[in-house]
């Protein structure tokens, strides 16, 4: 016989072998892809956090600079005006109201100062104007004090002419007293000379510091939530935690450099930067303000040199900490498990196909390639400038921006820029809003834009915009200043899907403090426990607690994730309206840059339903080991019935025919002996009855019963074993009871039969003191109502090791019965969704407690398959 090997190939163990060879090593690529492509988003995106840090730290610094200027102008142009009107060559008696009427006029008009003052070269007060809620007050002479001893006046009276006193930010004292709310001031001074070159006092600004914080953090907004101003001693002026702010004011030692030492070293040495340790990543720059305000009032001297040592100094810093930093490969997993998981599935169908290719055709071979090109343009750290007239015309554009956009210099200058790179639809806005400040209306320093290329791209630039003014104050220009943020922008856009994504995420997610109290619940948490985050943040998450998680395995959580390691589990808690629900939790701790442990996360999946069908399942694995159980009795039942009754029934008949004989016709025993045969006989009659009876599971035949009726009706069966035990049943039948949903018949035996065991566990106690009770009660459950009923007797009680057994088909403690009286009990109760227990009584004996629900109960049915030797052995009998 010949073989043909294709078609042995064809056989399933072929097609799998040629599966495996295709489908591993393509698996495997797909992992190296996977892997490669982690590594290229986590420096792709570390690269991309570092230049936007650098930035922005840039733009805060740039924008304080901006702010100091626009201070130091307002400062010379209010001592150059009183200069230039003389006011100072006359008597101070007669120069106090029209410099008043100057720094009132000032003030209104600028609303960004808290206070203007002259102090003649004596340290007196001249003239004070307060601004304060919105009102401009000229203070009285009686208000006025003496300065002379004040640190600031004594240095602003040493600067020469032209020259900027600038004091330290700090908070306004009042009384000795730091003022509230907090009220950030930084005092400007320029000393004012006399047509003869005398110096004849000093005239401050006090500059509301709130206004220059609050442009800082505007500047520095894309990185607000870790971006921090310092001064040369470490303290926070800014910073986004507010309790850390202003300590010098308020004598607490907290400062950058204690917590942060070898970072600190590091920054107060250099006058900018970037740098990675193990606290984290740190981008920083240098604030000078003496220095820009000189800059700022004597542009054409230039920017001198910095001088790292120079006591003020404010330093910006951006601090990312090395849990933002770090990019897990659950997190990469959890955000593209959906994307590799369908290329592992195509990757398995494309096996599939070409394995059976391959095997039908020998000579194809194929090979399916999945790549993923990662191009990021990376560039030095560089920034597009441009200056416009107010008319809009190009008086300026650097480098960068021609190189960016393709442009010459020849062939942009001079050209309209929003007709040059302005997309057509934004040219009309873009001008309102850029031009503005000429036409009197509301300036933004800072917005985003769309520019076109000489190609027709378009590019997103983040721009930060400065007027220059003329002398007499006109503005004549505007320099803009812009970083390229096309890719910053879709990542932006990316990193909200992703957020979005993670916040309707299917697992709960919540983190505790190092104490255990909530500080955080996602969506998912309310969705499944019903309570708001408002409820729980604060609070201890044992309050979710069943009492169904012992102590001991709470004990060993806490043990586990406080020594920094990772506890897995399950519990059972209950919701807010009380329903008790299963999760499984991975429980973890979190470390702050000393390794210290600051929080716990528990990320939690909802298992109720899985348990519910792992108890289904149990439940039916049971039902179908007892339909078992009963499928082989009925065929032992079945034997029994075919060799056992049939001759039993011949005896029992022949017997009965004997008892006919008249009583004179009986010799010596015999009528004794034809007795106890007879009963003998009805004995295995029995037997046999009750081993029918619990093999063949009978369907139910509900109806709704009183509860009292059945009871008097099952110890009206049982009396004749109570009379023959000599038994006193006592009977409590609560009034009222709700009737029950069940099979009369059924539940006469099942309680008929209590009842004779009850009389039959009496045995040996003396006639008139053998007793039996009966009481029933409602009893009221989580799961509805329920009636109870207890039978109790006087007798000899049940041994406690053997009550788990009495249940048990043909387990018996009497010397006769089959053992099957208990077991139908239970398997009757079962169908009617009841329970029985034996317990011991109050005084002595056993009680039987049966309980029962109220309302329908569907019987558990066994199978047809599972059933067929019993409903076989109905047909037999």
């Amino acid at each position: 016989m010949t073989h043909d090997p294709i078609a042995s190939e064809l056989f399933p163990w072929g097609l799998s072998k040629g599966f495996l060879r295709i489908f591993i090593p393509l698996a495997a690529l797909l992992v190296v892809i996977m892997g490669s492509h982690y590594f290229a988003e986590y420096r792709t995106a570390r690269i991309t956090r570092e230049a936007s840090e650098t930035l922005n730290v840039d733009l805060a610094r740039r924008m304080i600079g901006a702010d100091i200027a626009g201070v130091v102008a307002d400062l010379g142009f209010l001592a150059g005006h009183i200069e230039a009107r003389g006011l100072l060559e006359i008597p101070a008696a007669q120069h106090k109201a029209p410099i008043a009427t100057e720094f009132k006029a000032f003030l209104r008009n600028k609303q960004l100062y808290d206070q203007a003052r002259f102090i003649d070269k004596a340290g007196m007060e001249t003239v004070r104007v307060n601004h304060s809620g919105g009102r401009v007050r000229a203070v009285s002479d009686s208000e006025l004090q003496d300065k002379s001893k004040r640190y600031y006046f004594s240095e602003s009276l040493r600067t020469g002419r032209g020259q900027i006193y600038i004091s330290p930010l700090d908070l306004n004292v009042e009384g000795g007293q730091v003022e509230r709310p907090l009220k950030p001031m930084i005092r400007f001074a320029m000393p004012v000379f006399d047509s003869a070159g005398q110096k004849q006092g000093v005239v401050f600004l006090n500059y509301f510091g709130q206004r220059l914080i609050r442009h800082f953090k505007r500047a520095a907004a894309n990185i607000a939530d870790h971006v921090e101003l310092v001064n040369a001693d470490g303290f926070w002026l800014s910073s986004p935690r507010e309790e850390d702010q202003w300590g010098f004011m308020f004598h607490n030692d907290r400062t950058f450099g204690r917590r942060h030492p070898e970072a600190w070293k590091q920054i107060l040495n250099t006058e900018s930067g970037q740098f990675l340790n193990s606290g984290g990543l740190f981008t920083f720059t240098t604030i000078h303000p003496v220095l820009e305000a000189r800059v700022a009032h004597n542009p054409d001297a230039g920017l001198p040199a910095a001088d790292n040592g120079d006591p003020y100094q404010w330093k910006v810093i951006a601090h990312v900490s090395p849990a933002v930093l770090q990019s897990t490969p659950l997190v990469f997993l959890r955000r593209n498990l959906l994307l590799y998981a369908t290329m592992l599935t195509l990757l398995a169908i494309a096996s599939i196909f070409l394995a059976r290719s391959q095997l039908r055709h020998r000579q194809l071979a194929a090979e399916r390639e999945y790549e993923r090109r990662f191009r990021r343009t990376l560039e030095n750290v560089q920034l597009a400038a441009v200056t416009l007239d107010m008319n809009g015309k190009i008086a300026f554009c650097n480098d960068f921006l021609l190189r960016l956009t393709g442009w010459q210099h020849e062939q942009v200058y001079g050209h309209d820029w929003f007709e040059t790179f302005i997309p057509p639809e934004r040219r009309a806005t873009s001008r309102e809003q850029l031009l503005s400040p000429e036409r009197g209306g509301a300036y933004a320093a800072s917005h985003r834009d769309e520019i076109l290329t000489r190609g027709g791209k378009r590019l997103v630039i983040s721009w930060n915009r400065t007027l220059s003014l003329s002398s007499e104050g006109t503005a004549t220009g505007i320099t803009c200043i812009g970083e390229d943020v096309t890719d910053q922008e879709r990542a932006e856009r990316e990193l909200r899907q992703l957020s979005r994504a993670v916040e309707q995420s299917p697992s709960t997610v919540m983190i505790t403090s190092r104490d255990g109290i909530i500080e955080y619940v996602n969506p998912k948490f309310a969705r499944l426990t019903g309570y708001m985050p408002e409820e729980v943040i604060g609070k201890n998450p044992n309050m979710l607690k069943s009492e169904n998680t012992s102590a001991d395995e709470y004990r060993e959580l806490w043990e586990t994730i406080s020594a920094g390691g990772e506890w897995r589990g399950e519990f059972q808690n209950r919701k807010k309206n009380g329903e008790l629900y299963w999760e499984t939790a991975s429980i973890s701790a979190v470390r702050a840059a000393d390794g210290e442990i600051t929080h716990f996360v528990a990320v939690k999946e909802d298992i109720t339903e899985r348990k519910r069908l792992e108890q289904e399942v149990e439940a039916r694995n049971q039902q179908l080991l007892r339909s078992r159980a009963l499928a082989a009795m009925g065929q032992a039942a079945s034997m029994i019935a075919h060799d056992l009754r049939n001759p039993l029934s011949s005896i029992k008949m022949t017997l009965q025919m004997l008892g006919r004989k008249p009583a004179g016709e009986w010799g010596g025993d015999e009528h004794e002996l034809h007795q106890i045969a007879l009963e003998r006989v009805r004995y295995m009659e029995d037997i046999l009855a009750d081993l029918l009876t619990y093999s063949r599971p009978d369907a139910l035949k509900p109806e709704w019963i009183a509860i009292d009726k059945l009871m008097e009706t099952a110890i009206s069966l049982a009396q004749k074993r109570i009379d023959e035990y000599g038994v006193e049943v006592v009977t409590h039948f609560r009034p009222g009871l709700p009737t029950l949903h069940g099979d009369s018949t059924k539940l006469r035996q099942v309680f008929s039969n209590l009842i004779i065991n009850a009389a039959q566990a009496t045995e040996g106690i003396a006639r008139g003191q053998a007793q039996v009770s009966i009481h029933t009660r409602l009893e009221l459950a989580p799961a509805g109502s329920r009636i109870q009923v207890d039978i109790c007797d006087n007798g000899r009680g049940i041994d406690p090791g053997l009550q788990e057994q009495l249940f048990d088909p043909f387990f018996t403690t009497r010397a006769s019965g089959t053992g099957l009286g208990l077991a139908i009990v239970k398997r009757i109760l079962d169908q009617h969704g009841g329970d029985i227990v034996l317990r011991s009584g109050e005084m002595k004996g056993t009680c039987a407690v049966v309980t029962l629900p109220t309302g329908p109960v569907n019987e558990l049915m066994v199978s047809d398959t599972e059933t067929a030797p019993v409903a076989e052995l109905g047909e037999q009998l």
